[in-house]
């Protein structure tokens, strides 16, 4: 193995790992992105890229949701265009707990299929597919606005007296709501700092900078586009 593959291998496996650090869902900043979609073009032989983790039927479950987050529209192309299964399964290839998230998830996003309709999610009507969707993304917006409750009372005086009143039930759609708050996320990350993200939100390169970053409206704008976006 050459020394520069071993020192691109060795960086995307500190990308991967500082993800899931203190499990937490961390942005990618455009830099270590770049170097994603560098080390996926890498293993794209003859136009085609052989997945390292996922397998025949998880790999075209990433891809549906990719076109499902970040469509295509008369100005540009899907999040499936842009990469985006490549980009995650090169993140996932690097770090155990983030393959895990997303192989569960598909796991789990079937048999929650196959308990509304009856069949997976690949073969499920688009309009059950993004009602799924619909429903993690309002239990996800339930379970964000819960925890901010929880802790405005715990900041309070009064909370050792009225703790037990305060305690919410939990969610059965919590596993989904974890995927797919991961899902979005490098989704939206790989489609924004792709070329062909670059090039819908208009972002101007090739200018003397001291630091590159992608501008925030152009993150805001990746993310405001999907119909799933995280808020």
């Amino acid at each position: 193995m050459s020394n520069s593959t071993s020192t691109r291998r060795d960086a995307l496996r500190r990308i991967a790992l500082s993800l899931t650090a203190a499990g937490a869902l961390r942005d990618l900043d455009a830099q270590s992105a770049q170097h994603v979609h560098s080390a996926a073009a890498a293993e794209t032989k003859g136009g085609k890229y052989a997945p390292k983790v996922f397998n025949e039927h998880e790999w075209a479950t990433i891809a549906k949701l990719s076109e499902l987050v970040v469509p295509a529209d008369d100005r540009s192309g899907s999040a499936l265009d842009a990469g985006a299964p490549q980009f995650i399964d090169v993140l996932c290839s690097q770090n155990e707990e983030l393959a895990a998230i997303f192989t569960g998830g598909i796991s789990w996003f079937d048999a929650e299929m196959r308990k509304r309709a009856g069949r997976e999610f690949l073969d499920a009507a688009p309009a059950e597919q993004t009602a799924l969707l619909d429903t993690i993304v309002a239990a996800g917006r339930t379970v964000r606005e819960q925890h901010a409750e929880q802790e405005l009372f715990a900041r309070a005086p009064q909370y050792k007296s009225f703790s037990n009143y305060t305690v919410k039930p939990g969610t059965d759609l919590a596993p989904g709501v974890r995927f797919f708050d991961w899902a979005r996320r490098l989704i939206v990350d790989a489609y924004f700092t792709s070329p062909i993200g670059i090039k819908d939100v208009n972002y101007i390169g090739n200018m003397a900078l001291s630091k590159y970053e992608v501008p925030k409206e152009a993150i805001d704008y990746a993310f405001n586009r999907s119909p799933f976006r995280i808020v």
